[in-house]
């Protein structure tokens, strides 16, 4: 094996999956196990059904990611879009289209995460009031999430929406994912009170109000840093009406006599207090219009489109990757029309298409050898057994022993090189699973939807292979 070959397969993470930090073994082909010569390779995994079992789901998307708080400390998409899941007819594989798909299916890791393991990629989730809380499939739909280009960077964001929760523990976070760096930035979060305009400012509505009494909410202005990528506190507004209650409202500051003074506190300046008798509170009306306009003058607001946080909302985003990526690799193909792996792709009943293929045009005579094991079905031809089909975990495909004919499974077969079997999954948008016992063992991402393929190999070539649907958060 070259030393360009090995470093491949230790440290390949390209942008298009998640490369979570993820403890332990969960949802991935465990080992290679042959019964009379059958391929059986165990995959917890995932395709339509979710099985949302929180499987020890690790410590966050992204191992790049970067929290805002720790980027202070020194660290054009049309979004709002969610087309129907099945209208990925007609893919335009453009650049920037690519692009955008990648990032979708890069926060659709993240969101299957949210709903099967109540994680951020940087952050427990709190569930209800008390700690033996849970959610059911109608709860979890009322949190909820949008895809949308809320910064005005040209590069679509992930809007999480939490309240699912106690007021505390409610949330709306921001995460930015660069396919080109494959770097995943908390831009910001805060209580799920916010305004989004279009010059990259946000006005963050407080949780609590526990100041003077006044009909206008006290919010915090954040401003998007395009250079740290992060968003950066302007500052905040406070206000106290003349409302006539126990209160002892400061006439004599009240210059414009409109009733309402306002206090403007301004990033790392101090909030005055009931010690001081509210002090900061002496700024009218003319004063409070000049500081918004120095920083909000003409923006218009941002109004993104949330989806119910449900497998419905965002199902579309990783087969619209994939297929782009399998048609971008096809043109670069001539044996595509007997690839086993484009069915998952595209059939929901991939393993009935793939027995019908083989059976019809190469005479593969299917059997189930294991009267106790009906899931359990066998492909042979001319006394060889050469596939095998298991409809367990939403199904694998196995290939054994030797190539028939032009079949192939993402392009690789049974005697294809190692170096060149990775060369064509990468393709296929596969990458190195990062806490995979098999060395050879590829995924397209974590999230609901995806594909997991292993295959082991002699003397550098591949000899046996398994194919499936998969996700890290199911099993």
């Amino acid at each position: 094996m070259s030393v360009d070959s090995e470093n491949r397969r230790m440290n390949n993470r390209d942008g298009s999956g998640l490369g979570m930090g993820k403890k332990g073994m969960c949802a991935v082909m465990k080992k290679k196990l042959w019964r009379s010569g059958r391929a059986a390779a165990g995959i917890f995994a995932c395709a339509g059904v979710m099985f949302l079992t929180a499987c020890g789901a690790g410590d966050g998307a992204g191992e790049r990611i970067q929290t805002a708080e720790s980027a202070a400390d020194g660290g054009q998409q049309d979004g709002n879009t969610n087309t129907e899941a099945g209208e990925n007819t007609a893919l335009i594989e453009t650049p920037e289209k690519l692009q955008q798909a990648q990032i979708r299916h890069y926060y659709s890791g993240i969101l299957s995460q949210v709903m099967a393991a109540w994680r951020l990629p940087d952050m427990e989730l709190g569930v209800g009031t008390s700690a033996d809380d849970t959610l059911d499939a109608e709860e979890m739909a009322k949190n909820c999430f949008a895809v949308a280009d809320v910064d005005q960077d040209g590069r679509e964001e992930l809007l999480v929406r939490w309240t699912t929760t106690t007021t505390a523990g409610s949330l709306e976070a921001v995460y930015d994912y660069n396919p080109e760096t494959g770097e995943l930035k908390n831009e910001f979060c805060a209580y799920p009170m916010l305004t989004y305009y279009d010059n990259g400012v946000i006005k963050a509505g407080w949780s609590h109000n526990q100041v003077p009494p006044a009909e206008f909410w006290p919010c915090t202005f954040y401003q998007y840093d395009p250079e740290k990528n992060f968003y950066v506190e302007i500052g905040s507004l406070r206000a106290w009406d003349d409302i006539g209650e126990e209160w002892d409202f400061p006439t004599e500051r009240d210059v414009d006599g409109d009733g309402t003074v306002y206090e403007i506190v301004k990033a790392g300046e101090e909030y005055s207090d009931y010690q001081s008798g509210y002090e900061g509170f002496r700024i009218n009306q003319a004063e409070v219009d000049e500081w918004l306009n120095g920083f909000m003058e003409g923006a218009e607001e941002i109004s993104p489109v949330y989806d119910p946080m449900q497998y419905e909302s965002f199902a579309d985003f990783t087969p619209t990757y994939l297929k782009m990526l399998a048609e971008k690799a096809g043109r670069e193909r001539s044996d595509t029309s007997a690839d086993l792996g484009l069915l998952i792709l595209e059939e929901a009943h991939f393993l009935d298409a793939a027995q019908t293929f083989l059976s019809e045009k190469y005479g593969v005579a299917m059997e189930h050898p294991d009267p106790d094991f009906e899931e359990w079905t066998v492909g042979s031809k001319d006394g060889k057994e050469l596939f095998t089909f298991e409809a367990l975990n939403a199904g694998h495909i196995g290939y054994k022993g030797e190539k028939i004919e032009d079949v192939t499974i993402f392009g690789i077969y049974p005697g294809i090189s190692v170096d060149g079997a990775w060369e064509k999954l990468q393709a296929y948008g596969f990458y190195a699973s990062p806490y995979a016992e098999a060395e050879n063992c590829l995924i397209t991402g974590e999230g609901f939807g995806n594909i997991s393929i292993w295959f082991s190999a002699e003397d550098g070539v591949v000899t046996d292979i398994a194919v499936g649907p998969y996700c890290a958060f199911a099993g």
